[in-house]
């Protein structure tokens, strides 16, 4: 066993099950490669396939569908109620257990026709438009959990996950807050946990002790009235008997609370754990526990596993910035480990898109079409121009494929925009991965060129040329717009920021900007002219940083303004046809960015391959950069 990581290797037995360490893979749902299907699509059984290869003890798959199949339009829904649909979960399993871990299936508690506990309440993070669930319904479904939990043993998974957290309708029954209940479901924590017990006891009666259960629940919902440290611990203690995993989660599917379900910058480095070493140490819970949040990598799986405070961890995102990231801690070699920048775009493309992509991780989604890519077919010269997310990745790929490279970046270092990310506390996971993509390069034979702007007569050596010259910020024709800050240009010099702050634009970049402000003890007020702040941020992000935003008293927003003029010390916008002013010691202006089409564009024709990549096509997310980057250099 390797002897830096003897407690999170450490083998262990799980209702009859051998285990090989103590790192579980999480569920993800695979929405955007079902098509309809009722059953895994080849992308979502290799997405599966992958985690187990790539060393986790046990992975857990998502995607069943809970009593009568049906597909609506969005979800993903396989079917296990029919014989010639379990074929393909069966093979899954199958090609799970090939590379020696085991596999749990996930039950979602979600309910039909739009139940809930009781009327009004979410439906994950939709409309509060679920409506009282009558028993006959309840007996129902419980009925078609266990139908569920017997198939999946028939498939031959060995165990399966279910989820009652995170204000999912299934948890709402365990919360103070959400059930209102006066039947025998409500009240007390024993009636509230009667539901979700009954399930779990009929489950095990029908699967029998040789399956894994492993019960979601959520260690506080951090909402005042609702689940806290205390009561998590007494309903983990009602339904604890039938259950051999409790993986103590956190937060619910609220605007305020999601950031604390999926953690993100606005929280430090796994900070759901503490849960978990609660629940681990209270006396109270005898089955074993797992913590999951924002689990990098090795080094933090043993230090948690080590310390007592958890007997497993679940890696979800870590896999998908880096898939091999057991194989690189294994290795001694941490600092290769692709970081997850905690965007949620994975979630939010494969739920709210129609294809699942990462941030920082190229190959997500492309799986298949990059194993069958072939080798380049001669090496070439290519230089590189620009050092931002895109050129790095750019410059990456094509070394990583034999080619000889120069990156031309005519700043004094590399990072483009991710230059600004190291200022604003809440974007550490953004620096992280900036460091990185530098590190990487550094290491690379990349020939490196700082301090020089490349000009198309210069380059009459390479035979390749790779162009992502990124942004400038967009200047709109507003009087006295000469007034206003870049901004990109306040982070870094925020001792010259005055306490009085006027920010032109709430976009992503404009929010981000204010609430950095704000935190730092600026009085900020966002003038945005679209009827929402950052609509142009994925939703979860989106969801994260306006609860983060509604907790500071000393930032608003005014929706619908279009400012009309900017002074040395006020600013003038339209709102409902009145023209108003604010008075402003700073005004910054986070109006978007352009591309610089112009400089990238003069490169072309100069050899017989060219491409483009990043903000010079079109400005948008360190997504598009990398992928752009990757595609580019793959081609050459």
């Amino acid at each position: 066993m390797n002897q830096f990581y003897k407690h999170v290797l450490a083998p262990v037995r799980v209702a009859g099950h051998l285990l090989k360490n103590r790192v579980i893979s999480g569920p993800i749902t695979h929405h955007t490669s079902s098509n309809g299907d009722p059953y895994p699509s080849e992308h979502a059984m290799r997405f599966f396939e992958a985690r187990a290869k790539a060393g986790a003890g046990l992975v857990t798959c998502a995607g069943i569908s809970v009593g009568d199949a049906s597909d609506n339009g969005v979800t993903c829904r396989w079917d296990v109620t029919r014989s010639n649909h379990l074929y393909r979960i069966a093979e899954l399993a199958e090609r799970i257990h090939f590379y020696g871990a085991k596999c749990t299936m996930e039950i979602l508690g979600l309910f039909p026709e739009d139940y809930t506990v009781c009327d009004g309440c979410l439906i994950l993070g939709g409309p509060r438009s679920g409506h009282f669930m009558p028993v006959n319904k309840m007996m129902k479904y419980k009925e078609d959990c266990v139908n569920a939990a017997v198939a999946i043993k028939k498939a031959g998974f060995d165990g399966i996950m279910f989820h009652a957290g995170h204000n999912i309708p299934m948890a709402q029954f365990l919360s103070p807050l959400t059930n209102k209940r006066t039947d025998e479901y409500g009240g007390s924590t024993e009636n509230r946990c009667r539901y979700p017990k009954e399930i779990l006891d009929d489950i095990r009666t029908a699967i029998g002790p040789n399956m894994i259960i492993d019960l979601r629940v959520s260690g506080t919902e951090c909402e005042n009235g609702g689940i806290d440290l205390e009561e998590g611990l007494r309903i983990a203690e009602i339904l604890q008997e039938q259950v051999d995993i409790i993986q103590v989660s956190a937060g619910m599917h609220t605007q305020e609370w999601r950031t604390v379900v999926h953690p993100c910058g606005f929280l430090p480095p796994m900070p759901n754990v503490y849960l978990a070493e609660a629940y681990k140490k209270s006396g109270r819970i005898k089955p074993f526990i797992s913590t999951i949040g924002s689990i990098r990598n090795l080094d933090d799986a043993e230090a948690i596993i080590a310390g007592g405070k958890a007997d497993f961890v679940v890696m979800v995102r870590a896999f998908i910035a880096d898939i091999d990231v057991l194989k690189k801690g294994l290795a001694k070699k941490e600092d290769d480990i692709r970081p997850c920048i905690k965007c949620m775009r994975c979630h939010d493309s494969d739920n709210y898109a129609y294809h699942m992509q990462c941030s920082v991780n190229p190959a997500v989604g492309m799986e298949r079409l990059i194993e069958r890519l072939p080798p380049a077919p001669r090496a070439r010269k290519l230089a590189v121009i620009g050092g931002g997310p895109a050129g790095m990745q750019a410059a990456l790929t094509a070394s990583s494929r034999g080619h000889q490279v120069t990156l031309f970046e005519e700043a004094a270092s590399l990072g483009g925009i991710l230059r600004f990310a190291a200022e604003a506390a809440f974007k550490y996971p953004l620096r992280s991965y900036r460091d990185y993509m530098i590190a990487q390069i550094e290491k690379s034979p990349v020939l490196i060129k700082l301090n020089t702007k490349a000009r198309p007569e210069n380059l009459a050596d390479f035979d390749a040329v790779i162009a992502a010259t990124g942004g400038v910020p967009l200047i709109p024709p507003i009087p006295g717009i000469d007034n206003a800050i870049p901004a990109l240009n306040v982070f870094g010099a925020e001792a010259v920021i005055k306490r009085n702050v006027v920010v032109i634009g709430g976009g992503q970049v404009g929010c981000e900007t204010a609430l950095h402000l704000a935190r730092l003890g600026k009085t900020v007020t966002i003038l945005e002219m679209r009827n929402v702040p950052a609509p142009d941020a994925s939703p979860t992000s989106r969801d994260e940083l306006l609860g983060e935003m509604k907790k500071e008293q000393n930032l608003a927003v005014i929706c619908g303004a279009i400012c009309t003029s900017v002074e040395k010390e006020s600013v003038a916008y339209r709102k409902d046809g009145i023209i108003k002013v604010l008075a402003a010691d700073t005004v910054i202006l986070a109006a978007g960015m352009k591309p610089r089409a112009l400089e990238a564009d003069a490169f072309m024709g100069l050899t017989e391959y060219y491409a483009q990549a990043g903000d010079c096509v079109r400005p948008r997310t360190v997504e598009w950069a990398v992928k752009e980057g990757f595609y580019a250099a793959s081609n050459l």
